[in-house]
């Protein structure tokens, strides 16, 4: 290779590294940042934090409410506060074990703890949902008075400061599913609130106590459908099942028909480690071309797949047809 091609190779390379892929990371276009989904989610950290002291303060405060009022639908809402509690803190968890850096065990970093925190919440969710449906049928067997006023005042509260969390959580940003699920569980409690306050007006005016616990059963029945949700997309994402979005075929077809120098792509993986962090590997066959010339149109196509389908860490193989 003459200097002239070692300085053009150099000069195609440089931007790379300041610009398009994180710098620290390899420079031969294989491994694109790493880093870049996360950034550490700042802000996502600082939404749970302030969600987890309203919804712990709110969790104590209809837990007791509960046992004044005798309402099923104050105590069903605190469990789920609880569970809620507890689900915010694995999430937070999670980003913090997240920051962790690659090292040699763990060479994808600890990401995917984030999607574990996502399952284990979808099954409280659905852990909950169960057991408030089977409390539902008892009580409606044999129904409880409820103090419908007051039971009405605390879900009130209750109602403002589940929009608040879920205000703050989604201002912190709901792109990774870790955070969605927390926000999820907010969601839920907050229907779960407007449910309630419309049953302490009926208890309140009409005096039928059966209500309690029918509405109880409305909003478990709602809840499950949530977690269900939320453990069918976890587990796809732990099952390193592709993108709903991405479709290998279309993704080869898309490269054929953007680089001429590719004849045919095979033996194409495309997977998630996290929300936000899709892997390709391929085989890549083109004619008999330099070395150089390979390792420069890996790197066109590795900036390709992030820009355009946000693929952020793409290994490439190559082939020369002509052998």
């Amino acid at each position: 290779m003459d200097d002239n091609t070692l300085d053009e190779c150099a000069n195609q390379h440089r931007p790379l590294v300041s610009g398009d892929v994180e710098a620290g990371n390899t420079t031969d276009g294989v491994h694109l940042s790493h880093h870049t989904p996360h950034s550490h989610r700042p802000r996502q950290q600082k939404a749970l934090l302030i969600s987890i002291v309203l919804t712990a303060a709110m969790m104590v405060v209809e837990f007791a409410a509960s046992f004044m009022t005798g309402s099923l639908m104050l105590l069903s809402d605190s469990l789920h506060m609880l569970s809620h509690s507890f689900s915010l803190l694995i999430s937070f968890g999670a980003i913090l074990i997240a920051q962790k850096v690659t090292t040699e065990k763990w060479s994808f970093g600890l990401y995917r703890v984030e999607i574990l925190a996502a399952f284990v919440n979808g099954i409280g969710l659905l852990a909950f949902s169960i057991w408030i449906m089977v409390e539902a049928v008892e009580r409606l067997l044999a129904p409880k008075a409820v103090l419908g006023a007051e039971m009405t005042i605390v879900a009130v509260v209750g109602l403002l400061v589940n929009l608040t969390t879920a205000l703050v959580l989604q201002r912190g940003g709901l792109e990774d599913l870790n955070t969605r699920s927390a926000f999820l569980h907010m969601l839920a409690d907050t229907i779960s609130s407007v449910v309630i306050i419309a049953g302490g007006i009926v208890i309140v005016f009409t005096g039928w106590f059966v209500i309690d616990p029918l509405l109880s059963a409305v909003v478990a029945v709602m809840t499950l459908r949530w977690s269900w949700g939320l453990l069918k997309e976890s587990s796809f994402i732990l099952l390193e099942r592709g993108p709903e979005h991405l479709k290998a075929n279309a993704v080869v077809e898309e490269l054929k028909r953007e680089f001429a120098e590719i004849k045919s792509v095979h033996d194409v993986h495309i997977w998630e480690i996290t929300s936000q962090f899709v892997c390709l590997s391929a085989h890549v066959v083109t004619g008999d071309i330099r070395l150089s010339e390979s390792s420069l149109l890996r790197d066109r196509i590795s900036l390709y797949l992030k820009d355009r389908l946000g693929i952020v860490h793409v290994v490439l193989q190559f082939e020369s047809s002509a052998c």
